[in-house]
């Protein structure tokens, strides 16, 4: 079965610490899993972020699962990217920033 949302991926992303475009790639790893590299945007550009437990949803679309972002060690992060096409939508939900939505997604050519 084909994977959903492989290749490279920008939305708008509009948080205190980064106001601006965030840009992911996401591929398939070694492992069959799920791979997504992602740049952030602002005070944020230098974060790094690793993704886990990520697995495809029932409604074939959406891609969820965990993270870390260095900036908050030891806090998971949680989230999903729903796809359609060549756009999508993302919601994270952070410990301490709550919810914050990646709008405006779209496939874009590397």
């Amino acid at each position: 079965m084909a994977k959903i949302g492989i290749g490279t991926w920008a939305g708008k992303l509009n948080v205190r610490l980064a106001r601006g475009e965030v840009k992911f790639t996401i591929s398939e790893a070694e492992d069959g899993d799920y791979k997504i590299d992602v740049s952030l945007p602002g005070a944020l550009k230098s974060a790094k972020i690793n993704f886990f437990n990520l697995k495809e949803e029932e409604d074939g679309k959406t891609i969820s699962g965990e993270g870390t972002i260095s900036v908050l060690p030891g806090r998971k992060l949680t989230g999903a990217f729903t796809f359609e096409d060549d756009t999508f939508v993302g919601e994270i939900k952070a410990p301490v920033v709550g919810k914050i939505k990646i709008t405006d997604g779209k496939r874009v050519s590397e």
